[in-house]
């Protein structure tokens, strides 16, 4: 379990730190590091008995991003967020709220339907409109997950956002984000629970500070 803990963490700063040095070396035309918040609703439960539910609860999240644009039209992202979000463990007509955590953690391509503003002398939009896709991963913390193997999952990352400068050098962002994965504990023992499709869904609200722009 703590090397799966260790697996997620390493996958999410690998993530972050290519989003990050892969398009800032001598393509990227703005760079942007901020924080966010954002209110995290997760659709579906996990583990879906008979004879136990486990479903997962809506939560304020937390995190940090980064966002370079190539240039007014083509951009990368990278995200980790943290929620504690609890869970609602069903059984026998009976629930009990658990204390449990996620991280989220992507990198994505965006794409801009109105451009961006990506230079200091640039004419700025009052709004940018972009969509994005990508790759993350979802990872599962606390006693309720005390499962071998499955609390981190790969992830589809869908998204669509809008953007606008907040001042010289502040942007700020809300997103509205899906990480599609497929959830499944100690899968190949005796005690395998069923695969089922998930979304983590997430409302975000960002402020980030253009770091470089040319």
């Amino acid at each position: 379990m703590e090397w799966t803990k260790r697996r997620g963490r390493t996958a999410a700063t690998l993530i972050i730190a290519a989003t990050l040095l892969a398009p800032s070396t001598s393509l990227a035309q703005t760079v942007d590091i901020g924080g966010h918040v954002a209110f995290y609703n997760p659709l579906g439960s996990l583990i879906d008995g008979p004879p136990i539910e486990k479903r997962l609860q809506a939560a304020l999240m937390v995190g940090v991003d980064a966002v370079a644009w190539t240039s007014s039209r083509v951009g990368f992202a990278g995200k980790v967020a943290y929620a504690p979000s609890r869970v609602a463990v069903i059984q026998a007509r009976n629930v009990t709220d658990r204390d449990a955590s996620v991280i989220l953690a992507s990198a994505r391509v965006l794409f801009a339907v109105t451009p961006v503003a990506t230079g200091a002398g640039g004419v700025i939009p009052p709004w940018s409109v972009y969509v994005g896709a990508g790759a993350g991963l979802a990872s599962r913390s606390g006693g309720v997950w005390s499962y071998a193997s499955g609390l981190t999952s790969p992830a589809l990352v869908l998204n669509v956002g809008v953007q606008t400068p907040a001042g010289p050098r502040i942007v700020m962002r809300m997103d509205l984000e899906d990480y599609i994965s497929r959830a499944q504990f100690d899968a190949g023992t005796p005690g395998e629970t069923a695969a089922q499709r998930h979304h983590d869904v997430a409302i975000s609200v960002s402020l980030s500070y253009r770091v470089r722009r040319r």
